[in-house]
């Protein structure tokens, strides 16, 4: 039996990176505002902001975001469990740290095994493509318009807190939540949620 590949980005689709943008802002002294391009420079006209988020990006502080729903481990375990399905959790974090990443996942209740991380350097949208995933969950802008172009099928995680991904609604199927997403999509049956 060939398994769906169903993949998930972390941060902003599984884990809340709003912590990290806020802690920059408040070292900055400046009152936070949302994201409202993937370029940094672009979306901070304030080079100390952009500086503390380059920073943090590459702190432990990363790997210690809480979790975006309290019900995301149950769900996800559930996929893990599911024979149909092989998991895989994709990122494009700056600093390539996969064991840091399998121990946030595990810390946060998410029974993965190391090798269903995948954290190496190239275009995600390309290793996406070279993984022939099934389905892929993210927020990012480029990573979403890459899977596009290059017929990787993709749905976007995209809220108030995305403003950086709203251009690309028009073009991709988009759910609030990755929970929504999921039930949406038909890759998660609701079950009894604790």
């Amino acid at each position: 039996m060939n398994k769906k590949k169903i993949t998930f980005d972390l941060d902003s689709v599984i884990f809340d990176i709003k912590p990290l943008y806020q802690t920059a802002f408040r070292r900055a002294g400046v009152p936070y505002q949302k994201p409202t391009s993937w370029n940094l420079n672009e979306a901070y006209n304030n080079e100390t902001v952009v500086n503390n988020l380059l920073e943090l990006f590459g702190d432990d502080m990363l790997y210690q975001m809480p979790l975006l729903d309290k019900n995301i481990p149950y769900i996800l375990n559930n996929l893990l469990k599911n024979p149909e399905y092989e998991i895989l959790f994709v990122t494009e974090r700056m600093h390539k740290q996969p064991a840091k990443t399998f121990d946030q996942l595990r810390g946060a209740g998410i029974n993965c095994s190391y090798n269903q991380v995948v954290d190496q350097v190239g275009l995600k949208s390309d290793i996406l493509k070279d993984l022939k995933t099934t389905m892929h969950f993210d927020d990012g802008p480029l990573v979403v318009a890459g899977c596009l172009d290059k017929g990787v099928p993709v749905t976007m995680i995209s809220n108030n807190d995305t403003l950086y991904n709203h251009h690309l609604r028009n073009r991709v199927q988009y759910y609030d939540t990755l929970h929504r997403a999921l039930i949406a999509t038909g890759v998660y049956k609701p079950q009894h949620i604790r």
